[in-house]
């Protein structure tokens, strides 16, 4: 195909910067139909002015390229590595095993605890808060101590300026002292089955521990049951591409593709 032929699939040349060009072609996934003339032209304006501008720093980058830069050895090995990388993920997709078993996982939480240890203490906690003039907080907390659901959670519905009842969710400390006044509870009041009421300023909290894991501890197993699934997955996943990477070896080795020039040290 010749130059005005190929040019002409192109479409209009939109921008020049040194020897680079940009053509409507290059740009058509950008652009909307359903846009109006003036919306569109605004639009197009934009993706070629900033066009331009990446290009123009492209020219400078290069003009400031320091000379013991090995620029096409670095794109040889980004490109090895983009294949690389989109090799392995389809190999993944392909081939590796994602069903891990509540077994599997629980004799790893076993085996590795100590690699789970927690940075910061965590808890299931419920927590609401109200003004203080709300009538009937007493009959509330009454409901609250007693853990009637039904009936702290009706009380709480357009009374409540906050409320977390959640019972089921590990959550750590610091995200509870983050709805919290500033020094409102000590740290070393926190455990299970601890429950306060107290006031502060025009506002009163209501505060229950349900469980309570410390930092430096092993969390209980279902706060990083997740997260060891992931990590059993990985590590099949590297033992897949291990294995992949082994039989291409021994398929390869000795053939006209592979050539090793190792001197044999006598």
């Amino acid at each position: 195909m010749n130059n005005d032929a190929n040019n002409k699939e192109k479409g209009q040349l939109l921008a020049e910067v040194g020897s680079r060009q940009l053509y409507q072609s290059d740009i058509s996934n950008l652009l909307q139909s359903s846009n109006s003339p003036e919306d569109s032209l605004r639009i197009l304006k934009g993706i070629v002015n900033n066009w331009v501008k990446d290009q123009l720093m492209i020219l400078e980058a290069e003009k400031n390229l320091p000379k013991d830069i090995n620029l096409e050895k670095m794109i040889d090995e980004y490109r090895s590595s983009l294949l690389l990388y989109n090799y392995e993920s389809k190999l993944a997709t392909e081939l590796l095993d994602t069903t891990v078993t509540q077994e599997e996982k629980k004799v790893y939480y076993n085996n590795h605890s100590d690699e789970f240890v927690l940075p910061e203490a965590i808890a299931k906690y419920q927590l609401a808060k109200f003004p203080e003039d709300v009538k009937s907080l007493d009959g509330f907390y009454k409901d609250w101590k007693k853990g009637n659901k039904t009936a702290v959670a009706a009380f709480c519905e357009g009374q409540a300026l906050y409320t977390d009842l959640d019972d089921s969710t590990w959550k750590t400390i610091s995200q509870l002292e983050t709805l919290l006044p500033k020094n409102f509870v000590n740290r070393s009041w926190y455990g299970e089955g601890k429950e306060m009421r107290k006031k502060d300023k025009d506002e009163e909290y209501f505060i229950r521990i349900l469980k309570y894991a410390p930092a430096s501890k092993v969390p209980p197993y279902e706060y990083i049951e997740a997260k060891i699934e992931k990590v059993i997955l990985n590590e099949r996943k590297i033992k897949l591409l291990k294995q992949k990477k082994q039989q291409l070896f021994d398929k390869e080795f000795g053939s006209s593709k592979v050539k090793l020039y190792l001197e044999e040290n006598n």
